[in-house]
């Protein structure tokens, strides 16, 4: 039997991108070489730093940084936001996540997502004018990652694409459906990211970040039993796993590396218990 050739789709997540990165760099580390890989939202941010060729030790600096998190919000213009919120927004949301576009090219330039073919990237993104989500497989590879963490009533969106992008795990919490009619691929590698605290603050506008949250949730697990469905029509295994900690705080970073070693052990053990007898096996 033929090596298993793997696609690694990471799931949307409170701040989870640490999570995500330390998943991808104990796989690399392992010789788990993906031939796609794909998220929404904070796991567009881990699966694109590493299709873009960065090496392990910078996508850890980076996910693990306060300026990266920082650029995420620096660019909000505070009180045209708040007028434009209270007034005449149809997309009500306290920041703007432009400068992360800038930070982005920054490490890797313009690069555009039909330039990457080992792997291949895949990110989802959701336009709520037209009520459709979109795969991005094509154009800047920064704006598609930043457009797809635009989650509603947190950040605005972007425009990208010809269209008013919102975040990808809307619809798409893992991104996978391109890949059931893909030949190149045969395993789908799904992780997922589990918060063990619940612990929200109780004045607006940050207190509506849980309902975001929960919704997003409901959604995310309905659709995902699915997906699995049409997974087994086109005969494609999927392999899922989560990672669990405690959330992130929204504004303090410091416990990012603690986050990005707990996706490296739920990596490593993914691993023992599950891809090694199958590399094994074939």
């Amino acid at each position: 039997m033929s090596t298993p050739r793997f696609a690694i789709t990471l799931g949307a997540s409170f701040l989870g991108y640490a999570t995500h990165a330390g998943f991808l760099a104990r796989l690399h580390e392992l010789g788990v070489r993906p031939t796609r890989v794909g998220g929404s939202s904070a796991g567009a941010i881990a699966a694109g730093l590493y299709a873009a060729g960065l090496s392990q030790e910078k996508i850890r600096e980076v996910v693990t940084s306060w300026s990266f998190r920082q650029s995420f919000i620096s660019r909000t213009p505070w009180l045209r936001q708040f007028a434009a919120n209270t007034f005449h927004s149809p997309y009500p949301a306290p920041f703007k996540s432009t400068a992360a576009v800038d930070y982005l090219e920054g490490l890797f330039g313009d690069l555009q997502i039909e330039a990457l073919k080992e792997p291949r990237f895949l990110t989802a993104v959701t336009d709520i004018d037209n009520r459709q989500a979109h795969f991005l497989q094509s154009g800047s590879l920064a704006k598609a990652i930043v457009a797809s963490t635009c989650v509603p009533t947190i950040f605005s969106p972007l425009h990208h694409a010809g269209m008013m992008c919102f975040d990808g795990g809307i619809v798409h919490e893992a991104p996978m459906d391109p890949w059931f009619e893909d030949d190149a691929v045969d395993t789908i590698i799904v992780h997922r990211i589990h918060h063990t605290t619940h612990d929200f603050p109780k004045f607006i506008p940050l207190n509506l970040f849980k309902l975001t949250a929960e919704a997003h949730g409901c959604a995310s697990e309905q659709l995902l039993q699915y997906r699995l469905r049409l997974a087994a029509i086109h005969h494609k295994k999927v392999i899922i796993t989560e990672t669990t900690h405690d959330r992130p705080a929204l504004f303090s970073g410091k416990r990012m590396p603690d986050f990005y070693e707990a996706g490296q052990e739920q990596a490593q053990r993914c691993y023992d218990t599950v891809l090694k007898p199958l590399l094994t096996q074939n």
